[in-house]
């Protein structure tokens, strides 16, 4: 009789015991992770692009097609993908919705909750960014421009003008630099622009060599001229931020993908 009661104890004991291990998997199962997914740049094909994370598709059917990357646009792409702990996605892709070929395709961290791209497609092929500069006491900073009317220089600044005192403060970035390449300079915020209130009243100008107010493309200062507000520009005591941007003059406007992105700053 004994024997019968520790026998069934025991047996009790065992399936209690299995019963926590079954909900200890079944939570892990259903444990889910987030990843913030960017992709940045400009498609300059004649197709619009779809993002695939894995199988999961961004097109016409979700949010009313908003992730679908137009074509001959700038772009920022930007949501955050959940998914089950055991079952992280392992790739980011970018498909020609009408070729129906990946144009892009990369892998994502396996660790971490941040997963960040650039896809620059300029001229009929796909444009690199350089790599970030290391070890630099200043900021590291990149300019595109993708302009195609002419091949003549410029020159960059930042420029803005106090609404009290109505003194205007410039500071030069770039001179005497071409469109379609690469300008890389070191940038030490100016103490004229070294705060976010003195950045949020701050433009960027692109004006010809040795001018102030001679605009370098299309001769319009809306195709010339943009807030720096959202650009991320360094402020002061900031040392090794690097940032680029990929900027396209329309006709109205000087479109603008900002490429390395950096969500912890203020």
């Amino acid at each position: 009789m004994n024997a019968t009661i520790q026998y069934t104890k025991k047996g009790i004991w065992v399936l209690l015991l299995l019963l926590s291990i079954t909900a200890c998997n079944k939570e892990n199962l259903n444990q889910q992770k987030a990843m913030q997914i960017v992709i940045n740049g400009y498609n300059g094909s004649d197709n619009a692009l779809q993002v695939l994370v894995d199988t999961t598709a961004y097109g016409l059917w979700v949010s009313n097609g908003k992730h679908l990357i137009k074509p001959a646009s700038v772009f920022e792409f930007n949501i955050v993908y959940t998914y089950p702990v055991n079952q992280p996605p392992q790739r980011v892709m970018l498909l020609d919705t009408i070729t129906q070929k990946i144009v892009f395709s990369q892998a994502l961290p396996i660790a971490g909750t941040k997963a960040i791209f650039n896809y620059l497609y300029v001229g009929g092929k796909e444009l690199a960014v350089p790599a970030p500069a290391t070890g630099t006491a200043a900021n590291p900073l990149g300019f595109y421009i993708s302009y195609t009317d002419n091949d003549e220089p410029f020159d960059i600044s930042l420029y803005r003008i106090d609404n009290n005192s109505g003194q205007e403060y410039r500071t030069w970035l770039a001179k005497n630099v071409k469109p379609n390449t690469w300008i890389q300079i070191d940038y030490t915020a100016d103490t004229a622009f070294d705060s976010n209130n003195e950045l949020s009243n701050a433009s960027i100008c692109f004006t010809k060599p040795g001018t102030t107010d001679q605009w370098a493309f299309r001769d319009n200062e809306s195709s010339s001229k943009r807030s720096v507000g959202g650009m991320g520009f360094p402020k002061a005591g900031e040392t090794g931020v690097t940032l680029s941007w990929f900027l396209k003059p329309g006709d109205w406007t000087l479109e603008t993908s900002r490429l390395f992105f950096h969500p912890d700053r203020n």
